[in-house]
């Protein structure tokens, strides 16, 4: 409860930063916001997101077996702050390509370091079993990223509306970094296995994850910048709900790290935390779509009403991708990152194909159809593995 109200005040925070931009700046730079957003999201799965989870699963056995876990923690520390300066180095040029100006690249790339460092930084914490430090700082550093972005707006700073979120996530980053569990360095946790089940795992999200984000860039690229703005309503609504799903697949890492059924989902507790959440989830996404006819245009008033089919058909779509991460979770804590990512490369290429090719014809209900489907094939087949005897 404590991962998932914590997940959802950054969801809600950047849902409001997202709101406002296109209140006060207009519907063309919330397409340009929020496709920077979801590019932020998208290169944070090339490392930051895996080194996260990757620090959750062992910082969890080191914990739990009452070994030091510095060595790990040096490793993967190491390799955060090598990929933060090469996907911010990325960054630029993609975005400068897109056509922004200087003050919207600068953001972007910060926003795309300080969401990597959170990511890890809020790994490591789950790690730790420390759930309320970790809702805590995402509740100070979301109040943070609001307070900042009233201040770019009252100013008229329309060129840096994304450094508020930037700085939010870098002083989530500064304050969670992990830094040791304080057991003896006399009996270590091997660093042995870390990076390989972490660059695993960097397939696993990218072409899961990813397919997510894929499906906003492909509406900035494939449609014009009305068009792209209207989606923009209707993702930034979408995307949230995700939320839930990776809230509860980050703590079902660490919490079953130690388990020996190779995270198998023919054990009733397991089963039953999987059809339960996706029946629940269905509720909630259920009630959304229903309900987008009225908060659509309350919240975005000029591209709400245009939006709201787009926001149904999204829901459907993430709705799906969500019930995915909950075997797939139970299926990195027990150690199946390969498993995983070899599965979910399947729906990967199958989305992004479909993207590929009904982009340019059908507009953004294409990249919706792709993302759809890809989440699909995915979700078929974690829970496949999860049945399967090991």
């Amino acid at each position: 409860m404590l991962a998932t109200v914590g997940i959802g005040v950054q969801g809600v925070a950047k849902l409001l930063v997202t709101v406002v931009v296109g209140r006060v700046f207009g519907t063309e730079t919330l397409g340009q916001t929020t496709a920077l957003l979801s590019l932020s999201v998208f290169v944070a799965l090339l490392w930051p997101n895996a080194a996260g989870n990757t620090a959750s699963r062992f910082l969890a056995i080191a914990l739990r077996g009452r070994r030091s876990d510095a060595a790990v923690n040096r490793l993967l520390g190491v390799s955060m702050l090598v990929s933060s300066v090469v996907l911010a180095a990325v960054t630029v040029p993609i975005a400068l390509a897109w056509g922004n100006g200087p003050g919207m690249v600068l953001g972007g790339a910060a926003v795309v370091v300080g969401y990597g460092l959170y990511c890890y930084a809020r790994g490591a914490q789950l790690g730790y079993d420390r759930a309320p430090r970790v809702a805590l700082w995402d509740s100070v550093t979301s109040v943070l990223a609001l307070g900042l972005l009233v201040v770019a707006c009252v100013a008229r700073l329309e060129p840096f509306v994304l450094l508020p979120l930037a700085i939010g996530y870098t002083v989530f980053a500064i304050a969670c970094w992990p830094r040791g569990n304080g057991f003896s360095p006399t009996s270590r946790e091997p660093a042995a296995g870390v990076l390989g089940f972490a660059a695993w795992n960097v397939l696993a999200v990218v072409t899961s994850n990813g397919l997510l984000q894929l499906t906003m860039i492909s509406a900035q690229v494939t449609s014009s910048a009305y068009d792209a703005g209207v989606y923009a309503a209707a993702f930034t609504l979408a995307t949230p709900a995700s939320m839930l799903g990776q809230a509860l697949g980050q703590v079902l890492v660490p919490a079953f790290a130690h388990r020996t059924d190779g995270g198998s989902l023919r054990s009733r507790g397991a089963l039953l935390l999987v059809v339960g959440f996706a029946a629940a989830s269905a509720v909630v996404f259920g009630l959304v779509a229903l309900l987008a006819g009225w908060f659509l245009p309350i919240v975005y008033p000029a591209e709400g009403a245009a939006a709201v089919a787009d926001l149904r058909y999204l829901m459907v779509a993430v709705w799906v991708f969500t019930v995915g991460l909950v075997p797939a979770a139970l299926l990195l804590a027990a150690g199946r990152s390969r498993q995983v990512a070899l599965a979910s490369v399947a729906g990967f290429v199958v989305g992004a194909g479909l993207m590929a090719v009904l982009g340019p014809v059908a507009g953004v209900a294409g990249g919706t159809t792709g993302f759809l489907v890809g989440s699909a094939v995915n979700l078929v087949a974690v829970v496949g593995l999860g049945v399967r005897r090991r």
